[in-house]
């Protein structure tokens, strides 16, 4: 008897044991990292990289064509408007200025000459004239006179016009002469010098551009000049306030503002049948830069928007799940409802989401898990402006709701109305 009261003990011992441990698996917990739903200034931010370039530069290309043989600057000199540059072989053009110099005195004498025949014509006209009315010419002699006199007048027009197209010619041939001296058309610093004394300078056309001898630019306003991705573009306007890093300076920032924005797109190759589509955007900096150089490397930050006192959560914070997830969560929360009823664990306004005619379409909701009695709910939510760190909430949460952040596989494993456990790893005990 003493026996089997033993062995009974020890059968229930161990069926308490069972049940207790089932208990225990029922009401296991998975270890989470919240934070509290908080108000935060928010902005957005797009990131672009390119270089720096004067706002104002001059490409200083040759107008005429032959050999340089005087350079008066050195690259990083500093010039005045109208200061002498360098200087192309003259020789050619002064040459062709003489020759239509004279071209044009000639041109003055046949003038004269012709006038001096129409004079002649008029005056053998009128002789005839004369003679036909005191009737010593004949008809023949009269009409002689007036063709000569007419062609006589015809020669001074045409001596006339000669006289013009040689005049015309000069001023080309000494407008080609002062093009030979080159002088800076504005004031500023020569950023590149690309020709030496000896080469020859060659006059561009329309299909083919002449050469660059040198740029001035102007250093006092500055500009960066960055690609914008595609999808990014769209928020970028001008008047935007930027910050802009150089990497010549990487302990600085500058102030800055959008001015232009690109309409066309930039289109470069970044693997085998992909493309990438940019567009220009550039920054005109408002702070002064010692020493700077056109083609320093830089990356802007342009705030394209913000929100004061917005309501925020931490990126990692928010995720998605499936319609059917959802539907599944609400259906085993309450299993007599019918489908579209307000499921435990799930919000109402998730409920309405997953219900909505004009949401069916969309396969994924976006939420956060909200943990509240120890349990973490989906909650739908609608974001705003993407900070550097946080998300802006729109609608959904409210001020200090506890939301989990991590761990990572918590949140992708993470059921609705599941039993959670608060445990932030970073945060220091009391006392």
């Amino acid at each position: 008897m003493k026996k089997t009261l033993i062995t009974a003990g020890i059968v229930l011992v161990v069926a308490l044991l069972i049940v207790l441990n089932l208990i225990h698996k029922g009401e296991a917990r998975m270890d989470v990292e919240v934070e509290k739903v908080t108000r935060r200034d928010v902005s957005q931010v797009i990131t672009a990289s390119g270089n720096i370039q004067p706002r104002r530069r001059v490409n200083v290309s040759a107008s005429a064509l032959g050999k340089v043989t005087r350079v008066a600057v050195e690259e990083g000199d500093m010039v005045k408007k109208g200061d002498f540059l360098l200087q192309i072989d003259a020789a050619p053009y002064q040459s062709a200025v003489e020759q239509l110099t004279a071209a044009v005195r000639g041109a003055e004498a046949d003038l004269e000459v012709q006038r001096a025949s129409e004079r002649k014509a008029s005056a053998d006209l009128e002789r005839e004239r004369s003679l036909q009315n005191k009737g010593f010419s004949s008809d023949q002699a009269l009409r002689d006179a007036q063709v000569a006199a007419d062609m006589a007048h015809a020669r001074v027009k045409a001596a006339r016009e000669t006289l013009t197209q040689q005049r015309a010619n000069l001023r080309k041939a000494n407008h080609d002469l002062r093009e030979v001296r080159i002088t800076a058309a504005m004031s500023g610093m020569v950023t590149a010098l690309n020709v030496e004394e000896g080469e020859s300078a060659i006059m561009g056309t329309i299909n083919n551009p002449g050469t660059v001898l040198l740029t001035i630019a102007d250093m006092t306003e500055m500009q960066a000049e960055v690609r914008v991705d595609e999808t990014e573009v769209v928020h970028v306007h001008p008047g935007q306030k930027a910050r802009v890093r150089l990497d010549a300076y990487p302990d600085t920032t500058f102030a800055g503002t959008v001015r232009e924005v690109g309409s066309s797109a930039m289109r470069s190759q970044v693997g085998l049948g992909q493309e990438s589509v940019d567009f220009k955007v550039v920054v005109t900096i408002l702070d002064s830069i010692p020493g700077i150089r056109p083609g320093l490397s830089a990356s802007v930050d342009i705030t394209v928007a913000t929100a004061d006192s917005a309501l925020t959560v931490p990126i990692q914070a928010l995720t998605v799940r499936s319609r059917a997830e959802l539907k599944r969560w609400q259906r085993r929360a309450h299993p007599g409802r019918k489908s579209g009823t307000v499921a435990a664990g799930v919000s109402a306004d998730t409920a309405k989401t997953t219900t909505a005619a004009g949401e069916e379409k969309k396969r994924d909701i976006e939420g956060v898990f909200v943990v509240a009695d120890k349990r973490a709910s989906f909650r739908r939510v609608r974001v705003g402006i993407p900070g550097e760190r946080v998300f802006e909430i729109l609608d959904g949460l409210k001020e200090n709701e506890k939301v989990v952040t991590g761990p990572l596989r918590a949140i992708n494993d993470l059921k609705s109305g599941e039993a959670v456990r608060i445990r932030n790893p970073h945060r220091r005990k009391k006392g």
